[in-house]
């Protein structure tokens, strides 16, 4: 079964391993942390919090008109999934850098997008941003608190600041899925062209 929490997580921190530095690490929220090297960037969470607005209790059903099946589920819920990010440096100049690029990630980067599987139901679901092509999903990046104005305690004699990030409605499905026919048997009836009389009947 496709994860998207963790293959949304897995895809943003690789995209600020790539753009703002190498040293980029997830840490689970309320986990211990040791900064190993700097710079470097450590991504505390994600906190779940759930977006009730989006919850709806009816069905949905998609209907494969080629093989006259259907699929029935239920909708989603969309989470929004929340992170501190904070940029340790050796100094303060390098942490003015760090923190310039770490802005300019953010600027450049408006959403998270994700390889899903064909067949996944984005449309159908709801799941479907602009900009996503049939096989991807888009997940709104957004900024809670600027980097450096969210205040941390920092024990160490190196230079830190944090802010606070959000990834926005990410699916969750749960694994009630109904799948049937539409229709469950076809009767073909063969007559006469000339007479219109029955010839055969037959099922499948």
């Amino acid at each position: 079964m496709i994860s998207l929490v963790r293959d949304t997580v897995e895809t943003l921190i690789r995209k600020l391993q790539s753009d703002v530095t190498p040293n980029t690490v997830l840490v689970p929220l309320n986990d211990y942390y040791e900064i190993k090297q700097v710079p470097s960037l450590l991504v505390i969470g994600p906190k779940l919090e759930e977006n009730r607005a989006k919850r709806v209790s009816e069905k949905i059903v998609e209907i494969d008109r080629d093989s006259l099946s259907y699929t029935e589920r239920n909708w989603p819920r969309f989470y929004h999934l929340d992170f501190d990010f904070m940029l340790t440096a050796s100094n303060g100049m390098d942490l003015l850098d760090l923190q310039e690029k770490l802005i300019v990630f953010f600027l450049d980067n408006h959403f998270v997008q994700v390889s899903v599987a064909p067949g996944f139901g984005i449309g159908g679901f709801g799941v479907d941003p602009w900009g996503a092509s049939e096989d991807d999903a888009e997940f709104y990046l957004s900024e809670m608190i600027p980097i450096g104005g969210l205040e941390r305690p920092n024990y160490s004699n190196l230079r830190q600041a944090s802010g606070r990030y959000r990834i926005e409605d990410v699916p969750v499905f749960d694994n009630d899925i109904e799948e049937g026919k539409l229709v469950l048997y076809r009767d073909f009836v063969l007559c006469d062209f000339g007479t219109r009389a029955r010839v055969e009947t037959f099922s499948r």
